[in-house]
């Protein structure tokens, strides 16, 4: 990444107090060029990420079950994990249409507090979270045994 970048990252971060550009790179596996608004490129790639948490974690788990997996995994939480989730999913809701504010309506404040509410969301909620719901399901997997139902037909 080119020096002048870098440089205006820090001032950005001085002035809306925003994490440092090393540690957003390395949590959210960020790719900044040295081209375009470095405000746009993290903000983008980071709700490339977080959102996909959503359609690929979140939704599955509370939504109306669209595979066999979902069936079962649905079935491994607890009403209250359910709860938990939709509740980060709201979230997440709220951070995707600032994120669609922003794209439609470009400022750099309204950037600058998108990645800094979206940081603490994922460090203080969505990381844990997800990290327990992730631990679950693979152990509920790796017990998971199919009952051997007998069923009796009369004819």
């Amino acid at each position: 990444m080119q020096p002048e970048l870098l440089e205006r990252y820090k001032k950005l971060q001085t002035k809306f107090s925003l994490p440092h550009l090393t540690e957003l790179k390395e949590t959210f596996n960020l790719e900044i060029e040295d081209k375009g608004e470095i405000f746009d490129q993290i903000r983008n790639e980071i709700s490339d990420k977080m959102f996909s948490f959503t359609e690929r974690i979140i939704e599955p788990l509370i939504g109306t079950p669209d595979s066999l997996c979902c069936v079962y995994e649905q079935n491994m939480l607890t009403k209250e994990e359910r709860e938990s989730l939709f509740a980060l999913y709201k979230k997440l809701q709220v951070l995707k249409w600032r994120n669609n504010l922003i794209l439609m309506n470009p400022d750099e404040r309204n950037a600058a507090a998108w990645i800094r509410d979206t940081w603490s969301f994922w460090n203080e909620e969505l990381k844990g979270e997800l990290s327990h719901v992730c631990r679950r399901l693979s152990g509920g997997w790796d017990e998971l045994e199919l009952r051997k139902d007998v069923t009796n037909y009369h004819g």
